[in-house]
């Protein structure tokens, strides 16, 4: 029994010395020298701004560690995630999640597309594919009132056209002819009720112009066409 311990010791042993010293090795043979690199889930971003934050050494092996390399993505701006993966012999695949942009804002050079922070975010407005509200320029409280709408009511901000600061710290959303006031700490309750409330009205048929959920627990409804 002690001989058969022993012996699987020694097994696990040599395994475990293969498994440390087989990439050193394997990184010393230019059969593996990264050639080829693949781009996964790069929507937004253009494929030379990844790489170059990428900063790929040209003797790069594919048995090289791979954190660096996805922590290097990470700290690309719009880059939410990375994962990095080999691809025998001689193929590197990086595969990105990007930010979501929430909102465009007004700039010199035409939209610039907003994070959830209401930072820029390096795409190109016409290349996103995004319909999103419109902002008078970056604005942390507008843009997490919206990330906050989209996540809790889909549909009400595919309908969002623009966001912008009203009195008293308030948020407006222009919704076509329509309005919808949130208070800037509005929460996913106070999202909530303003999809009940909009449900409601809806289904019977109640003209509105205007819902204001500033009010903690209330929903007010201003009647009349929009």
């Amino acid at each position: 029994m002690k001989r058969r311990v022993a012996v699987l010791a020694v097994v696990l042993g040599a395994v475990a010395l293969a498994y440390v010293l087989l990439p050193l090795g394997l990184r010393r043979i230019d059969f593996f020298r990264v050639r080829q690199v693949e781009l996964v889930g790069v929507r937004y971003l253009s494929p030379e701004r990844v790489l170059a934050g990428l900063m790929l050494p040209s003797d790069l092996n594919l048995f090289d560690p791979l954190g660096d390399l996805e922590q290097r993505a990470e700290s690309v701006p719009g880059i939410v995630r990375a994962t990095a993966a080999r691809r025998l012999p001689a193929t590197l695949r990086i595969s990105v999640v990007e930010e979501l942009p929430v909102a465009f804002a007004r700039g010199s050079g035409g939209l610039v597309p907003l994070d959830g922070a209401g930072h820029p975010l390096p795409y190109d407005a016409a290349a996103t594919g995004f319909d999103l509200p419109i902002v008078e320029r970056p604005d942390s409280v507008l843009t997490r009132i919206l990330t906050l709408v989209r996540r809790t009511d889909a549909t009400l901000f595919e309908q969002v056209d623009a966001a912008r600061r009203g009195r008293d710290e308030s948020v407006i959303l222009e919704v076509g002819t329509r309005r919808v006031l949130l208070g800037s700490g509005a929460v996913e309750d106070d999202i909530r009720a303003v999809r009940a409330v909009r449900l409601h009205l809806t289904q019977q048929e109640i003209p509105f112009r205007e819902l204001d959920a500033r009010f903690e627990g209330w929903v007010v409804v201003r009647r009349g066409r929009a």
